[in-house]
């Protein structure tokens, strides 16, 4: 009589990576293009769209002229797949009129069918401006909330 026996060795599997939320994705952009490291930061924007483009990464890198730039406010609204991540006033480097001088970078951001996260669009705006923005998010979508910074 033969025997068939099986053996299972039972392994727990490795932790997959988790998927970056909508800061993660925004903040990454932004340091991989202020870091001159732009095909690593269109690889974090959907494809066909301008922040996917090499240029638009550069482009960020010069009007930022700096080594780094916080993102106080980001919002998601899962409900809807879509997130909102605004700059800190950041100064233009033409000479603009009295107040006009400051502006935020408005991050967007949405979900793709496989639940990752990709930068759409990046505007310059006012401050006011942006201000009213996320005030609009939180009424259009009751869901959003905020990710708040991690602490390094």
């Amino acid at each position: 009589m033969l025997a068939l026996v099986c053996v299972f060795a039972l392994t727990p599997a490795a932790d997959p990576k988790p998927t970056p939320n909508p800061r993660q994705v925004a903040e990454g952009y932004v340091a991989a293009a202020l870091a001159g490291q732009f095909d690593d930061a269109v690889k974090l924007a959907e494809e066909g769209k301008s922040p996917a483009k090499p240029e638009s990464a550069k482009k960020l890198k010069e009007l930022i002229a700096a080594k780094s730039l916080g993102l106080p406010t980001v919002l998601i609204s899962d409900k809807r797949g879509y997130a909102m991540a605004v700059s800190d006033p950041i100064g233009l480097p033409e000479k603009a009129p009295a107040g006009a001088d400051r502006r935020c970078l408005i991050f967007t951001l949405k979900k793709t069918k496989d639940g990752k996260w990709v930068l759409k669009d990046i505007d310059l705006s006012t401050v006011d401006k942006a201000e009213t923005l996320v005030k609009e998010l939180k009424t259009r979508d009751p869901d959003a909330k905020p990710i708040p910074a991690t602490k390094s």
